[in-house]
């Protein structure tokens, strides 16, 4: 047994150094009398037999998402009034994926995508509309720890700072290097980001048609402490160009994280994050969120989750030299501030004077393949909103969204939902919508359908 042993050593050296196939080295062991043929079929036969029971570690996959979606929109994102009509449309995103991996040694996705309203471009129209959504490559430097190279979506936590921003036509991705390590208790990224407008001959001078950070530096660590309670931590710095000097870059500080809880059906988590530095215009910024969470799951799958966002703002009147109002960062709005989307530039579209929001979502799975949904929010100002140096009444308003979702099989997924919402006239001055608005009841409605099938895929050696 040593002997062969010995044998299947000696073999996979040759195999290595000389590039010879498992049936010429025997060959020429039996001729050297070196072992016997009887040893040389138990070699062979061992060595058919591990190769084919090893698992291939490559892996090569084409994936396909086509995303229609027919919205009728009378209040999404700003008010109606008498003089408005309501908006309908169909828009569609394709994305084609095509990603490897080649286990614990490299890993690459490209994903192009085209997005449009359906009759946005001329039927004989032939200007180019795909563009990379994703393209990025990441090769491990151990079994734990990799780099990600290149356009990728940063997305983290519950996705209140850091989102893919799915409900979008587009999507949300950066430009970034990405350090990643993962074991069995602890998941990290460190991942920047350096944005210029093009090429440069000198100097870093960056001042897009669009507000972008300069420069972008994420650290997130998730450490599960045991099996009821798991930590995380996010701290990031991103930087602005200064309109003033464009040497000179306004940094903002973002630092806090979540602590979470699972007992059985019951969870419970607290998240909260201050804001230092300055903000996009220099101005020295000090805001702070929060948001606790209770959720109960039923045996019968049946989801309550109870809540609240809370985000500092910053009373106008109240005097001081520094800015209160927590920015949201690169998070999504759609998730956490209801689906009319009436919040969704922070702190722009709370006036800068903060935000509470209570909410509570009932989730109820009708079946193996149906499921409803139902989110309540109730909206108001943090800090004093004036008008003609009066402060307005803070209470803004209530929203009710409902989903109902289907899917019947892996690939296709249908939602379907209505959003309706009962808003003050504080609402209507924090908006700067017609005089009148809050009088009428902004409403909303979609269906989407989403096809994801898996065009092809191998496995090999």
């Amino acid at each position: 047994m040593k002997k062969l042993l010995l044998l299947s050593f000696m073999i996979l050296f040759f195999l290595l150094v000389k590039g010879q196939t498992t049936n010429d080295i025997l060959n020429v062991l039996v001729g050297n009398n070196t072992v016997t043929q009887e040893q040389a079929d138990s070699l062979r036969a061992e060595f058919a037999f591990k190769q084919q029971t090893s698992l291939p570690d490559k892996k090569f996959k084409i994936e396909l998402e086509l995303r229609p979606r027919t919205e009728y929109r009378e209040g999404y994102k700003q008010l109606p009034n008498d003089t408005t009509s309501a908006a309908f449309f169909t828009s569609q995103r394709t994305r084609l994926s095509f990603s490897f991996v080649n286990e614990y040694k490299l890993a690459a996705l490209l994903t192009l995508q085209d997005s449009r309203v359906w009759g946005q471009y001329e039927s004989k129209n032939s200007t180019a509309s795909v563009q990379i959504f994703e393209a990025w490559a990441e090769p491990y430097i151990t079994e734990n720890f990799s780099v990600r190279i290149g356009r990728q979506r940063l997305v983290y936590d519950n996705q209140r700072l850091f989102a893919e921003n799915n409900w979008t036509l587009t999507g949300a991705v950066h430009d970034a290097l990405n350090l990643r390590y993962n074991n069995s208790k602890v998941n990290a990224d460190l991942a920047f980001a350096f944005n210029q407008t093009g090429e440069q001959t000198f100097g870093t001078y960056y001042k897009p048609p669009f507000s972008h950070y300069k420069f972008l530096a994420v650290n997130n660590i998730v450490y599960k402490l045991d099996k009821n309670w798991t930590i995380t931590l996010l701290n990031t710095s991103d930087g602005f160009q200064s309109t003033a000097n464009h040497k000179k870059t306004n940094y903002r500080f973002t630092d806090g994280g979540r602590l979470e809880y699972l007992n059985g059906s019951f969870y419970l988590t607290l998240s909260g994050y201050y804001q230092w530095g300055k903000n996009e215009k220099g101005v020295d910024l000090s805001a702070w969120y929060l948001q606790p969470e209770l959720r109960y799951t039923a045996h019968n799958k049946f989801v309550a989750r109870l809540g609240a966002e809370l985000m500092s703002g910053t009373d106008t009147q109240s005097g001081g030299s520094k800015d209160h109002a927590f920015n949201a960062l690169y998070g999504t709005a759609h998730s956490f501030n209801g689906s009319l989307d009436l919040f969704t530039r922070f702190p722009a579209d709370l006036g800068n004077a903060g935000l509470i929001n209570p909410y509570l979502f009932l989730i109820q799975p009708l079946g193996t393949k149906w499921e409803l949904r139902a989110d309540f929010h109730t909206f108001s100002l943090m800090e004093n909103y004036y008008q003609n140096s009066k402060a307005i009444d803070k209470y803004l308003g209530f929203e009710n969204d409902w989903l109902l979702s289907y899917k019947p099989n892996a690939y296709i997924k249908i939602d379907a939902g209505f959003s309706y919402a009962l808003v003050t006239e504080s609402m209507e001055i924090l908006k700067k919508a017609a005089v009148g608005s809050h009088e009428h009841n902004p409403g909303f409605a979609f269906i989407s359908v989403t096809f994801k099938p898996q065009l092809f895929g191998a496995s090999f050696k």
